[in-house]
């Protein structure tokens, strides 16, 4: 019997939500496959099957959590309104703090640029290449600005961060 889509991205999302949760306990390193899918429930071919990598599996799990956050905000609504969506994005960089110090404390904060590559970054590089590097160009800067922000602590609000990205725009404009 062939799995539902929903009930493979929920075996998906419960090895993450497992991977997290032994990283508590020890480095990720010394978490074995094994360890993870069985805290997961979850058979250690499916692991095989969707992942080559636990931070394959980290980024699946923030975009999980990216995905309910964006439903439950209802982001979609404000796409025009660019300073809102900003500012809900840093919201949600905001709620994943734990996730994302972990991942710093490791040396894998590279999680979180493949996160925002997958969010913004078309899947084939088609024939408007404008949109294919604005599309890259803007990944990259959310992660440097996200970066510098997770490393001075999250001193700013979302809205002072929204704030910061209005100002540099200016700047680059001069």
């Amino acid at each position: 019997m062939r799995r539902s889509t929903a009930t493979t991205e929920y075996l998906k999302e419960c090895m993450g939500t497992a991977l997290l949760e032994l990283m508590k306990e020890k480095p990720i390193e010394r978490i074995s496959i094994e360890e993870m899918t069985a805290k997961a429930d979850v058979g250690r071919s499916t692991y095989f099957r969707y992942f080559k990598s636990k931070d394959e599996v980290l980024a699946f799990k923030i975009m999980c959590l990216w995905n309910r956050f964006s439903e439950e905000k209802h982001i979609e609504d404000y796409q025009s309104d660019l300073q809102t969506s900003m500012r809900l994005f840093f919201e949600f960089c905001l709620s994943i703090r734990d996730i994302s110090d972990t991942l710093y404390r490791i040396g894998h904060q590279n999680v979180i640029l493949d996160v925002y590559l997958q969010v913004l970054s078309p899947e084939t590089q088609d024939d408007d290449v404008r949109t294919y590097y604005k599309q890259n160009g803007t990944a990259y800067l959310l992660y440097g600005i996200v970066n510098a922000w997770i490393l001075r602590g999250y001193q700013e609000t979302p809205s002072q961060m929204v704030a910061i990205l209005y100002d540099l725009q200016d700047i680059m404009k001069e």
